[in-house]
This record gives structure tokens, sequence and C-alpha cells, in this order.
């Protein structure tokens, strides 16, 4: 029985060794200088080195605080536009002073606390991504193909979203309010 158990073993050792082909390797092309990671080791002040997974956490986080500074301007205009027709409704309706004083002020206070929310949150969003480039070789070369005079963050469109659009509402509150003053004299 042993002898079997032997045979049949070198018999299925020698069948795999036959038709087992070993994988081939493709040289992969020579990357450009650009690309290459130098050999020398890291400068003593360079940022220390992250994980793979702390590589997606950084990056995940990035998308997620860039997607919420997003949401928040979406809301905050919504709600802005939601005064802007409660003002229309109410204007059309009696033009009362003692209606649209608190109004526009509370909508003004409004604007400008969107602002403030906006401003900071853009300051943060320009820190994770300054980070995510330092981590991130392909990405820090993606947005630096992309910089250009007044756009060196990646965020070339957050920063006018961020302080003009609060901004604008704060101005169209200041001037309804302006206009109701001089119609009510």
């Amino acid at each position: 029985m042993f002898q079997l158990q032997s045979a049949l073993r070198a018999s299925v050792v020698l069948l795999h060794r036959r038709t087992h082909v070993a994988p081939r390797t493709i040289p992969a092309p020579p990357f450009p200088a650009e690309f290459r990671i130098p050999d020398a080791a890291p400068a003593p002040d360079a940022p220390p080195v992250l994980s793979s997974e702390e590589v997606n956490r950084l990056w995940q986080h990035g998308m997620h605080e860039e997607r919420l500074f997003h949401d928040r301007l979406n809301y905050f205009s919504a709600v802005e536009a939601g005064l802007l027709g409660v003002f229309a409704i109410l204007y059309h309706k009696e033009p009362a002073l003692g209606v649209f004083v608190p109004l526009t002020a509370v909508a003004l206070a409004f604007a400008l606390l969107w602002l403030r929310v906006q401003v900071r949150h853009w300051r943060y969003c320009v820190h994770v991504h300054a980070r995510i480039r330092s981590f991130v070789p392909e990405y820090a070369r993606t947005v630096a193909a992309f910089a250009a005079p007044g756009r060196t963050d990646g965020l070339s469109i957050a920063r006018p979203l961020a302080f003009a659009v609060p901004l604008l509402f704060a101005a169209v509150w200041v001037a309804l309010f302006v206009w109701v003053l001089v119609r009510s004299s």
C-alpha cells in the first residue's frame, strides 16, 4: 500500500511539472524621469510615510469635506431663496414696515453667518487638500498641471462660492431693507 501511495504521489508531481507553465512576465516600460521615485532617503522635513489605508482615509475625508462644503452652500442658498420668497409674498400682500425690518434683519444676519461658516470651511478644505497633495503624488501632479495664476489649490471654484454667494445675498437684503425704508416714508 505504501509503495502504491508513493508511486501515485510521484506521478502527480511529474504530471504537474509537465502541465504547469510558468507565468510570463512582461517588463514594464521605463517611467519618464518626472514620475520616478528617487532612491535617496527622504528629507528630514518630509512628511511621514502613510500606509495605503491611511492615505485612503485621508482621501475619503477630503472628498467628504468638499461635498459637505457644497451641500452647505446648497442648503444656505435654498433657505435664503425661501426667505426672499416670503419677503415677496408678504410685501405684495401688505407692505408693513413692522414685518419687513425684522425679516430683513434676520435674513441679513443669516447671510453673514453663512459667510462665516463657508469661509471657515473653505479654509479647512484647502488645508485637507494640501495634506492630500503631500501624501498622494499623483494628485499633486494633477493639481500642478491644472494650476495657473490664481488657481493653486485645486479648488478653483470653491473660493468664489465661499465668498461671493453669501455676500451677494447679504447685498440683496441690504438693498431690500433700504428699498422698504424709502418706500415707507
